[in-house]
């Protein structure tokens, strides 16, 4: 079930999709250019560890997880711990179940206020800052396009765009009410859908990071298809290697970093779009116009947790350059980088602290 690990290179995806979020502050400073992460403490300094990975499927992905432990009863109870908190999560938060709780929290809570799980009302309430953060370009409000969107792409089918129109008038966070001081929701549209594809794999990223720390498993890094939470560097070396995947397939890796004590995340249509009149849309949605983000794109943003850099990486796919780098700017634990190719030049800008190879 386990594997010793041999040296590590770990490939980040750029696929979005799936459930939540919740924010922990880590105090964790993003390396500052041409600088890695914050090495780990010496190896004398803690007793000899053994290296595990393990992977198991949930939320219509892979979740991996590779950790260096004091022996494997101690990787398998936190191991244990992390695939039940996940099944729960993703049955909680996931779009695509009519009897999670996310899917029925419009019947619950159209025109009147209702109370809500912990781990939703987390998501609830990151989705809400990030939306204002954005001046609503991140918007977990267009269920019922994504829904739209999903339907047609599967039957190879593009929506007209009175369709479209239609979905998007049932969308917009302005329709969503909640109250911090009672935790509860009210919803002002009947049609309206939450989608948390944005942003709840990095959460389910960080609560499976805060496991493994529970149990005193540092050394370690989670991966959801590209959301990773990064914990202290393997034994020995001064970080986690990970490479920034291309915007196109079969391309070369835009970069290689060299992290720890971070999370990483890469948003972009490198696997799920649609060709609409010749041109490759992206499946992260345009709150303002209902179509998907011309591509090829992606963005690769450096924060101190997983949620705000997978929220982080689907803003910087929708807001232009200099207002997201704005954007970017007032976090100065944060960081990202744009890859895009909307003609025959490859196009890389990345804020001034991102880290230089």
């Amino acid at each position: 079930m386990y594997l010793k690990l041999s040296p590590i290179v770990l490939i980040l995806s750029t696929i979005i999709s799936a459930s939540a979020a919740g924010q922990e502050k880590s105090g964790v400073s993003v390396p500052q250019v041409g600088q890695t992460a914050s090495l780990a403490p010496k190896a004398e300094q803690e007793p000899p560890l053994q290296g595990y990975e393990f992977e198991f499927p949930s939320m219509g992905t892979l979740i991996e997880i590779t950790a260096f432990a004091e022996n494997e009863a101690v990787f398998q109870k936190a191991l244990d711990e992390i695939q039940s908190l996940t099944k729960t999560l993703a049955a909680t938060l996931t779009d695509y179940d009519p009897e999670s709780e996310t899917r029925q929290l419009t019947l619950k809570a159209f025109q009147k206020s209702a109370n809500v799980s912990e781990p939703l009302w987390e998501v609830l309430l990151a989705s809400q800052q990030w939306n204002k953060a954005s001046e609503g370009a991140f918007d977990c409000s267009v269920g019922l396009l994504t829904q739209t969107w999903r339907k047609h792409r599967r039957a190879g089918r593009v929506p007209k765009d009175d369709v479209i129109q239609d979905a998007k008038s049932h969308c917009g966070w302005s329709k969503v009410k909640l109250d911090q001081a009672t935790k509860t929701i009210r919803i002002e549209d009947d049609q309206l859908r939450l989608d948390f594809g944005a942003i709840g794999k990095g959460y389910i990223a960080d609560r499976a990071f805060q496991v493994l720390e529970q149990h005193g498993i540092h050394r370690c890094l989670i991966n959801i298809s590209g959301n990773m939470r990064c914990g202290q560097a393997p034994p020995n070396k001064p970080g986690w290697v990970i490479a920034i995947s291309p915007i196109e397939r079969d391309g070369e890796p835009i970069r290689k970093l060299t992290l720890s004590n971070v999370a990483i995340a890469t948003s972009g249509d490198l696997w799920q779009y649609t060709l609409v009149d010749g041109v490759k849309r992206s499946h992260i949605l345009d709150p303002q116009t209902g179509y998907g983000v011309v591509g090829p794109l992606a963005v690769t943003v450096i924060a101190p947790t997983a949620t705000d850099a997978d929220a982080l990486a689907t803003i910087g796919c929708l807001l232009p350059w200099d207002k997201y780098s704005k954007l970017i700017a007032t976090r100065p634990e944060t960081s990202a980088l744009r890859a895009s190719r909307l003609t025959e030049q490859l196009e890389v800008v990345q804020t001034e602290l991102f880290p230089t190879p």
